[in-house]
């Protein structure tokens, strides 16, 4: 694996979910993200949202930074390029999306429909993430391994 390009292509990859998902909570969902917020008198002021975004861009670098770990450790099994990145970035969303909200729905802070349409429109900043990241990715020269073509028995 080489650190330096999942790096630079985790912080890309990042970018690319921050500004997915300011879309994502700030247009889409940003309706039914004030009902929520209403109905459980919690805060809502601009200053309140300013003050949020350090942690929502924290959450969205180490999000690209995971894709790109996923893909590096992949990559030797399926090989470079964006069906790799894709596979990458299906599993970080699930693991960062879908599974903790579903985890969330019993509380009832908000519903199943809310949880679906976060899910659908979430995964599109984390897949455009992680292709990005991943075309920026390159093993370290000498240490490319050659790509596992499936399972072979011994004998």
């Amino acid at each position: 694996m080489n650190l330096q390009r999942i790096v630079v292509g985790g912080l890309v990859a990042g970018i690319i979910c921050f500004i997915g998902d300011g879309v994502v909570h700030g247009v889409l969902l940003q309706p039914r993200w004030m009902e929520i917020m209403g109905t459980l008198h919690l805060p809502n002021t601009e200053a309140d949202r300013q003050a949020s975004m350090g942690w929502y861009l924290a959450y969205d670098l180490v999000k690209g930074l995971a894709a790109l770990v996923v893909y590096a450790m992949i990559r030797p099994r399926f090989g470079p390029g964006p069906r790799t990145a894709i596979i990458a970035g299906l599993l970080t969303w699930a693991l960062c999306i879908p599974l903790p909200l579903g985890g969330m729905i019993p509380m009832h802070f908000f519903g199943r429909k809310f949880a679906l349409l976060w899910s659908i429109y979430g995964a599109f900043p984390v897949l455009l993430g992680a292709i990005a990241g991943a075309a920026l990715y390159k093993e370290q020269a000498g240490l490319e391994r050659p790509q596992a073509s499936g399972f072979r028995p011994q004998g």
